[in-house]
């Protein structure tokens, strides 16, 4: 009878099964995500616990990570110690009570001499060539820093001299390599407000007391030989003075070796000096100081001990 009730009955009874079969597993899910559920609720209240143990601790780098950094500043200053033994030991002097009066007077006289020197070494110069100062020169010369108060003008006369201590060196190098002509020469804009000039490089002045060097960027246009180019290059780089050059642009042909020849047999003829190539050459030429001395930085106050009491004592 039992038989005949389940084979009347299969449907529910396979329905009734089916649905226990599922129960199961719906309950087995469950029970594993409770499961995994309480396992990251665990790691979560661990790590926020050790975030809040960190927070609550005063953050700072290692004793060895100090010590490091420590012997890494201290040979960086030696490094920079010995460059500026090498290549900044010697700075361009100014007076301390520099007028402007003093530097158009200055400025005339070294022009002057500069002019001598060309035409004694045979290097051509324009008519009026001022090298590079000519808004200071000429028949109505203008006052530098005029109307500048008195900190100001005097960084604008003590930057003007520099300039004009180091276009006078570089010309000299110039003259005495025997270029064949000194065109045009541009410097860095020292004075505020006076416009744009022909005599003008677009490179600010860097007026940072921080810094650890300066740059007073110079460019020269002239015309020369190959040989008076190379010989200028070497005596640049002897200069008691820093100088570096940033670019160079040459724009000439080298000389010519091509030999005229007739229809006739070829003749021995005697070999003739090449004639020298003429190149019109734009430099870029920076003057880097160094300063002599650099300011101490103080160090950190030790606390005072604390006083011991009189019992002590």
């Amino acid at each position: 009878m039992n038989l005949k009730w389940l084979k009347q009955h299969v449907l529910i009874v396979g329905s009734a099964a089916a649905f226990l079969i599922v129960l199961g597993g719906v309950v087995w899910l469950q029970q594993s995500a409770s499961s995994k559920r309480s396992e990251v609720d665990g790691a979560l209240d661990e790590q926020k616990s050790q975030l809040d143990h960190l927070m609550k601790q005063k953050p700072g780098p290692s004793r060895e990570n100090i010590e490091l950094l420590k012997k890494e500043r201290e040979s960086l200053g030696k490094l920079y110690d010995q460059l500026v033994t090498t290549v900044g030991r010697s700075r361009i002097p100014v007076q301390t009570d520099l007028q402007a009066l003093n530097f158009l007077q200055q400025m005339a006289s070294e022009v002057s001499r500069l002019r001598q020197a060309a035409e004694t070494n045979n290097v051509k110069l324009a008519e009026g060539f001022a090298f590079g100062f000519g808004r200071y020169g000429g028949s109505s010369p203008q006052l530098p820093a005029r109307g500048l108060p008195e900190e100001e003008s005097k960084r604008v006369l003590t930057l003007l001299v520099k300039q004009l201590r180091a276009v006078e060196q570089i010309s000299l190098l110039l003259i005495s390599s025997r270029v064949d002509e000194i065109n045009q020469i541009r410097r860095s804009e020292v004075e505020p407000g006076v416009g744009l000039s022909p005599e003008v490089i677009d490179v600010p002045v860097a007026n940072d007391p921080k810094a650890l060097y300066q740059v007073l960027a110079f460019e020269f246009q002239f015309v020369s030989s190959g040989e008076a180019l190379r010989a200028f290059l070497n005596s640049l780089t002897k200069s008691d003075w820093f100088f570096a050059v940033r670019s160079m642009k040459i724009v000439g042909e080298a000389p010519s070796t091509e030999r005229a020849t007739s229809g006739g047999p070829a003749t021995p003829t005697a070999p003739s000096a090449p004639k020298p190539s003429r190149l019109a050459v734009t430099m870029r030429i920076d003057l880097i100081e160094f300063p002599e001395n650099q300011p101490a930085k103080p160090e950190p106050a030790k606390p005072a001990a604390p006083a011991r009491p009189q019992s002590e004592r």
